[in-house]
């Protein structure tokens, strides 16, 4: 009988420690409950890792493998520092840049950066997902053909 109730004791604990929460996944994302996305935006540097363009050509990859290490870091509700750290493309050019955005809304999914403009028309990002790790910001549009063309690009931590 005792060795039935250990083991059954022992399967009670393997399976409470089993509900618990993923240290490496608590570890790696921040949390961002209540947090508006002006404020999740500015808590971090955040990594571009990846460009992706869905024109005419289907969805296009367009960032350089040297790209993707570029950081954004939102400083203030209207500036940000892009930095070209290691991996630098033109390493002529600058490694930092400073660089405007501005979110009509702080707890709105609109984002507007440096007020890039799409045939005359001021880009509206709209942040398609976001989580302790990662921001994706779409941008849908049509080109001066008439098709319609989707960029999101993806932040990472």
């Amino acid at each position: 009988m005792r060795k039935v109730i250990l083991g059954l004791a022992l399967v009670a604990v393997g399976f409470i420690a089993s509900c618990g929460k993923d240290s490496t996944t608590a570890a790696d994302s921040d949390d961002i409950t209540g947090k508006t996305t002006q404020q999740v935006l500015m808590m971090r540097a955040w990594k571009s890792i990846s460009f992706k363009d869905s024109s005419e050509s289907g969805n296009v990859e367009t960032y350089d493998v040297c790209s993707r290490d570029d950081t954004y870091q939102f400083t203030t509700t209207t500036s940000y520092i892009w930095n070209d750290n290691a991996s630098r493309c033109d390493k002529t050019a600058p490694a930092t840049a400073n660089g405007t955005w501005s979110m009509p809304d702080p707890a709105g999914k609109i984002v507007l950066i440096d007020n890039i403009k799409f045939l005359g028309n001021t880009v509206e990002w709209f942040v398609e997902s976001m989580s302790g790790t990662s921001i994706v910001l779409r941008f849908r549009g049509i080109d001066n053909s008439g098709k319609g063309i989707t960029w999101r690009m993806t932040l990472s931590k």
